[in-house]
């Protein structure tokens, strides 16, 4: 007996793939029946779709449910860019089972998903296991908590080890940890996995663990053949389909997305023009906007940050959408003042101007250069200054300064000294929201020059 298992992960709402991929598992139920099983491995949400957006990504789970989906598990897009309690609420019309080991609430310490399902095929009892990338202090700051996913997944192995046939880890931690599951636990027989976008076109052994990964956005779907005889797995195989190569489908999901937010945020809004080498009057406003949000002495921000124009009258949701579609949260970050010199230097070089970025929660392009507010240059003492009371003061290397920047910078890629800060994320609200209630709050507050 053959059974088939399908998977896909990081698809990061890219519909126009995913509508494709469902009609190819609509018709692969027709073709296998009950010896086949789909699964997904996680960031199947992702907010920089309108339609995401507009539904805090209900819409995804109505997708999963059209494509016959049998067990999901979460990513880092549905844990920390959806607000808790969008995630509570996000799979309550699921019809197929979601699983995680290591999401945890905060203050109950207790799982929010059951850490695995059995699944009997013809007979046959499958065990899936599922764990998600542990983003620490994300999580904790949405009253979540994520870690030790390794030491969960191990437990959740012991308890079912012996009442199946078969036990399928689904994994959202990276290829590097997979391939640690597969050395520590040899009873796990495959591992599907997510996070780092990696693709293994026939799959990959750790030992006699096969470990499968279908890339992202959906431009892969990944096939699983296990054949049984006996009950006991005696071969697996692994191979990836090409979602370019299947039938093409009208994706209304865009158009969708924008009539739902299309809910006015202000009437009359100036131009948001689209600069990478210098900051628009836009972005002077969004740092000082950024700088009383965050509570800081100084902010920082990139001119990259507007992926499109706006060319002014009355703003909606589905404008400002389109204008900062990141997935990016505003962090306090404690420096010295030593360290927010060596910050400003750094920055002053712009020596990411003109690099490609992708990830990080950023949904643009080229990153453009640095923007910082509340920080200024005293030619004569060749000392910088941050602004106290309308005053400048020099920065003193010895006291104690709040950097208000953007999480996208904490991973150690731009900044070092970011690393092991102390730092506050400051959840749950992206970029465009704090932008969106900055301008209900003063709709004059971004006509700034200059």
């Amino acid at each position: 007996m053959q059974i088939k298992i399908f998977h896909t992960n990081d698809v990061h709402s890219t519909f126009d793939n995913y509508i494709k991929i469902t009609s190819f598992i609509q018709d692969m139920k027709k073709k296998y029946g009950d010896n086949m099983l789909y699964v997904d491995i996680g960031d199947h949400v992702d907010r920089s779709h309108p339609l995401t957006e507009a539904t805090r990504g209900l819409a995804n789970v109505e997708m999963l449910n059209e494509a016959l989906c049998d067990v999901a598990t979460i990513g880092n897009n549905e844990g920390i860019t959806l607000e808790k309690k969008d995630l509570e609420r996000l799979y309550e019309s699921a019809d197929f089972d979601v699983i995680c080991a290591n999401l945890r609430h905060k203050d109950t310490h207790e799982l929010f998903f059951d850490p695995y399902v059995i699944k009997e095929v013809n007979g046959v009892k499958i065990g899936f296991i599922a764990a998600t990338v542990e983003f620490t202090p994300f999580y904790e700051a949405l009253d979540w908590e994520v870690s030790g996913a390794i030491r969960w997944i191990e437990k959740a192995v012991a308890e079912i080890k012996d009442n199946v046939d078969i036990i399928v880890v689904m994994s959202h931690l990276g290829m590097y940890d997979d391939e640690l599951i597969a050395q520590k636990m040899p009873e796990v027989d495959l591992i599907l996995g997510g996070h780092t976008h990696h693709y293994f076109e026939q799959g990959e052994w750790q030992n006699d663990t096969l470990i499968g990964a279908a890339g992202r956005f959906g431009e892969y779907i990944g096939e699983i053949t296990l054949d049984i005889e006996d009950g006991k797995v005696i071969k697996k195989a692994a191979r990836l389909i090409d979602v370019n190569l299947l039938s093409s489908k009208h994706d209304k999901s865009f158009e969708h997305g924008k009539q739902l937010l299309s809910t006015p945020i202000v009437s009359r809004a100036e131009p948001i023009e689209r600069r990478l080498l210098s900051a628009s009057c836009f972005m002077t406003a969004l740092s000082a906007v950024l700088l009383s949000f965050t509570r800081s002495h100084a902010t920082l921000i990139n001119t990259g940050l507007v992926v499109k124009q706006f060319d002014g009258g009355e703003l909606t949701m589905y404008e400002l959408h389109k204008v900062l579609p990141h997935a990016i949260n505003a962090v306090r970050i404690e420096l010295s003042g030593r360290e927010l010199k060596e910050v400003i230097h750094q920055a002053e070089d712009h020596e990411y101007q003109d690099m490609i970025v992708k990830g990080l929660g950023f949904r643009g392009d080229i990153f453009g250069r640095f923007v910082m507010h509340n920080v200024g240059y005293i030619e004569s003492k060749r000392e910088h200054f941050i602004y106290k009371d309308d005053e400048p003061v020099l920065i003193d290397d010895h006291e104690t300064y709040i950097l208000g920047t953007l999480d996208m910078y904490t991973f150690g890629r731009f900044f070092p000294q970011f690393k092991s800060a102390k730092k506050e994320y400051l959840m749950p609200d992206m970029l465009r929201d704090i932008v969106q209630n900055a301008y209900r709050n003063d709709p004059e507050i971004f006509k700034m020059v200059d």
